[in-house]
């Protein structure tokens, strides 16, 4: 207590104090942190995909990185022109283009009208080219075409893949490798449900001599630093990261984390039970799905771009199981390629689910669930801020209890406020006894002066759930709401919304009981809806529309139990 006339009251509110700054902890402690721009130094991890020494490790030079990129190096310079020679399109869904260098992906496109890139002005929206090889000055974070990568007898081999056969959907492009002999067949195919290409390699060696082959994919990012660095208050879209799911765990490491373990000599590779793998960021994803056993490691590696300052190249390499051509002998690979959002119903969709590829954190248990009633509401009524409504209001029914319960009690600490204030002027002197007389005073009149903060405790799990179900999830990136708000993974653009909040945060706060210090009162009446507004203005608007939503609701049940114990109980405590 801070003297003599200070109310239990007040320690309620310099609590929630407390607990909104460990929420503010909390929250940071549970979100990417900030990222750090690698140091650019001559001894730096390398600006591509890993290369051991073995030649296995050697990736395959990248269709269209211009000179200083970062390309990888050990392949003599292709003496063709590069060009792409197939697209393949699912209309108003998905498309992609395919190279002859390599027979590789070069660009990755969505078409669905939730991911179209809105035009400058009152221009045309464009499609969502989500995956393509740099051109050019680098201006934003993007992710790089995923490479397979190929060897016979140990050395990387790929050349100019020419088409054999294409329509709409699929293609398959032929090659032969001048050395060993072997034909390679790469056939694509476009997923009409699914987010996935299928490309199935085939291999045939016509010679008379075994030819040992390996199998590699790499993903990749190009991640701009300014867009991962993020802020206190709105945590970043572009911080990319290497994912790979182990047999028993998951690993998850940004670029500055596989720096740093490389720099501690901790590992950035994995082999026990691969199950997939790929690389991420906080909404989209690509990654590889394969029959389980068929992936021996992935391994991540990071470094500053050359040629573009403020840029790191990250990448995650996934080497497959191999195998010996005998001579004559056939073999197809079948590689399912995913890239695009990070939706639960498409990644727990997938032959090996990728649904960890979502960061719900530790509150994964109760996150689950309110995603799939968002989508519910969603499914009714095709609008994701209604969605956000219905689902808080659901949570505040359920809290209700609790709720109800932590109001009567802050009711009944009112009542009894007279009483204390002369206990406290009585006393004032002695605190021992000031001590024995209030709570003797909270027995005669059956008040917990800890009942009002117990279920608030109770229900900050329920709470930080329903903040990070609407942080990660894709469904609402450039979801409509109403009028001015058109993307409820932003910012509200006009600020309306955070300071309706801060203006209704001053009305709950007149709600409450009043403390003894007036001068402490008014400063946390007041500051306090400050401080929450100015955190509200950088938040996504669907995180502040539940807030909102949720301080609306709450208003109204703190007037009505008031009312209600006002009713009940009119004479004054005696």
């Amino acid at each position: 207590m801070n003297g003599p006339n200070s109310e239990p009251d007040q320690k309620n509110l310099l609590l929630a104090i407390v607990l909104s700054a460990g929420v503010l902890l909390m929250w940071q402690a549970t979100l990417p942190p900030p990222v750090q721009q690698p140091s650019e130094t001559p001894a730096a991890s390398p600006t591509t995909a890993p290369a051991p020494a073995t030649p296995t490790a050697q990736v395959p030079a990248q269709p269209g990185v211009q000179p200083g990129q970062g390309q990888a190096t050990g392949l003599v310079a292709p003496t063709f022109s590069k060009a792409v020679v197939a697209t393949l399109e699912v209309a108003e869904h998905q498309g992609i283009t395919i190279s002859n260098d390599g027979g590789q992906l070069d660009s990755w496109t969505l078409f669905e009208d939730q991911y179209l890139v809105p035009g400058v002005g009152d221009g045309p929206s464009s499609p969502f080219v989500f995956v393509h090889n740099p051109a050019g000055q680098l201006d934003k974070s993007l992710f790089i075409p995923p490479q397979v990568g190929l060897t016979f007898n140990g050395k990387q081999s790929s050349g100019e893949f020419k088409v054999a056969q294409s329509n709409a959907t699929s293609a398959r492009l032929e090659w032969t490798d001048p050395v060993t002999g072997v034909i390679v067949s790469k056939s694509y195919s476009v997923n009409e449900a699914q987010f996935t290409v299928d490309m199935k390699l085939g291999l045939r060696n016509p010679g008379s001599n075994p030819v040992s082959y390996g199998l590699d994919t790499t993903f990749q990012a190009l991640q701009r630093d300014e867009d991962a660095a993020g802020s206190m208050f709105m945590p970043p879209i572009h911080l990319y990261e290497s994912v790979c799911q182990r047999s028993d765990d998951f690993e998850r490491m940004a670029a500055t984390a596989i720096i740093e373990a490389k720099e501690d000599n901790d590992p950035t590779a994995f082999k026990d039970g691969i199950k997939w793998a790929g690389v991420d960021n906080r909404y989209f994803m690509t990654g590889l799905v394969v029959p389980d056993g068929n992936i021996e490691e992935c391994s991540s590696d990071a470094g500053p771009e050359k040629g573009a300052p403020g840029f790191t190249r990250l990448s995650n390499k996934v080497s497959l199981v191999g195998g010996m051509l005998q001579p004559g002998q056939s073999v197809e690979r079948t590689l399912t390629l995913y890239g695009g959002p990070k939706k639960r119903s498409e990644l727990d969709a997938l032959s090996v689910p990728m649904t960890n590829a979502i960061d719900f954190g530790i509150f994964s248990v109760i996150c689950v669930p309110m995603l799939w009633l968002m989508g519910l509401f969603y499914s009714y009524i095709a609008n994701w801020g209604v969605a956000i409504i219905l689902l808080t209001l659901l949570v505040k029914l359920i809290t209700l209890p609790l709720t109800i319960k932590q109001y009567r009690s802050m009711g009944a600490m009112k009542k009894i406020q007279p009483l204390m204030k002369k206990l406290q002027e009585k006393h004032s002197e002695d605190k021992v006894r000031m001590q024995q007389e209030m709570m003797k005073l909270y027995k005669e009149h059956n008040v917990n002066p800890l009942a009002g903060c117990l279920p608030m405790l109770m229900m900050m799990p329920i709470y930080f759930a329903l903040y990070r179900t609407i942080f990660s999830a894709v469904e609402l990136y450039q979801a409509d709401f109403f009028l001015w708000i058109k993307d409820l993974s932003q910012q509200d653009p006009y600020y309306i919304t955070p300071l309706l909040l801060g203006v209704l945060m001053v009305i709950q706060f007149k709600l409450n009981p009043s403390a003894g210090d007036q001068m402490q009162t008014k400063i946390m009446m007041y500051v306090m809806p400050v401080m929450f507004t100015g955190m509200m203005l950088f938040l996504p608007s669907g995180l502040v529309l539940y807030i909102l939503v949720n301080t609306i609701l709450g208003i109204c049940q703190q007037y009505y139990i008031y009312r209600q114990a006002d009713v009940a109980d009119a004479q004054p405590a005696t």
